[in-house]
Order: C-alpha cells, then sequence, then structure tokens
C-alpha cells in the first residue's frame, strides 16, 4: 500500500472586488506595503499560519496552508479585517471560491534508491538528473488529467508538486512509487 503524502503547503486563489487601493488599505491595516518591491501587499494571518498576497485587481493568493481549511480560515480573517478596518466593500462571500493552485507533499516511498541508476532506468523523458546542480532526481508525472513534478532523493523520500487537488497528489504518489519500484526492478535483472 502507497504511504500517504503529507501536505506541507497549499496555494490557493480567491478574488474579493474588481480593484482595492493597497496603498490605503496598508494604511488602515497598518501592513509595510512596498509596491516597488512587490506588488501585492503581505498580509500575515497567525493562527492558522497563513500567508496571504492581496493585489490591487481585488485577488489573493494565500501559500503556507496545509488544510483547505486553514486556506478558508486565513481568506475570511482578511476579508473580515478589509471590511471592519479599512471600510471596503467586498463581493458576497459566496461569490469568493477559494481555488486550489498548487499542493504540495512530502511522501516517504520507504525505498533506498540509488539516483544514478534510476536516472537510466526511468524513462529518459521524464527525469532530470544532474548532482553537481541539485541533489535529487527530477521526475515529472503527466497522466490521467494530472501533471506533477516530483523530487526524488536517494533516502527514498520525496517531495511532489504541481498538484491541483488533494486526490492527485494521492495518485501521484502511487505513480511515482509504481514508477520508482519497476525501476529498481529493471536494475536488478541488469545485474
Amino acid at each position: 500500500m502507497t504511504p500517504k503524502p503529507c501536505i506541507v503547503n497549499m496555494v490557493a486563489s480567491t478574488r474579493f472586488c474588481s480593484a482595492i487601493d493597497l496603498n490605503q488599505v496598508s494604511l488602515d491595516l497598518k501592513i509595510d506595503y512596498e509596491q516597488e518591491q512587490f506588488p501585492g501587499m503581505v498580509y500575515k494571518v497567525k493562527t492558522p499560519k497563513v500567508c496571504v498576497l492581496l493585489f490591487r485587481s481585488g485577488k489573493a493568493v494565500a501559500t503556507g496552508a496545509t488544510s483547505i481549511g486553514d486556506v478558508e480560515t486565513a481568506f475570511d480573517i482578511l476579508r473580515d479585517d478589509l471590511v471592519d478596518n479599512a471600510k471596503l466593500t467586498l463581493w458576497d462571500k459566496t461569490d469568493c471560491e477559494a481555488i486550489l493552485q498548487n499542493v504540495v507533499v512530502t511522501v516517504d516511498t520507504e525505498m533506498l534508491l540509488n539516483l544514478n541508476d534510476l536516472s537510466i532506468t526511468l524513462p529518459f523523458a521524464k527525469t532530470e538528473y544532474e548532482p553537481e546542480q541539485f541533489p535529487g532526481l527530477i521526475y515529472r508525472i503527466d497522466e490521467n488529467d494530472m501533471t506533477a513534478v516530483c523530487l526524488v532523493f536517494s533516502s527514498g523520500k520525496c517531495v511532489i508538486t504541481g498538484c491541483k487537488t488533494i486526490s492527485q497528489t494521492q495518485e501521484a504518489a502511487n505513480i511515482l512509487i509504481h514508477d520508482l519500484s519497476e525501476a529498481k526492478d529493471a536494475e536488478l535483472d541488469n545485474f
């Protein structure tokens, strides 16, 4: 049975309205905003620990969450602050759906891996391994309307990114572990 992936980061977006004056909002909320350095205002939520980037377009992007509940809570906290303290009129909450953009997970394959051998036995078009540049093997999955990028380390631990849903993370982990197992078996058959 494939180990369950552990969510380490979710990136999600929503939109509160058609335009926001970030200079005024930063003053109202007492947040430093340096538009010359970055076009978004950084809004930090302490509980749950999530960072929300707010843009002039009314779009908000949450990062650092480990559950969809954390994403929604962070957006709700920012929404309340914008309405109560910045006195903004925002779209109805039902029109501001949180949309997952990227889910990053870790998974332990529970296998010790020889990355040099895997770089030869895994499909060449899906695999990159340049140990002088990065210590992990990069493996790309593009199946069943899902794309993911897997960072595979010799310890058997992997990072999977690029999935749009939590169920896709499990599917990507299943595919990765299957492909790694087959490649390891091919290594043994060659000796």
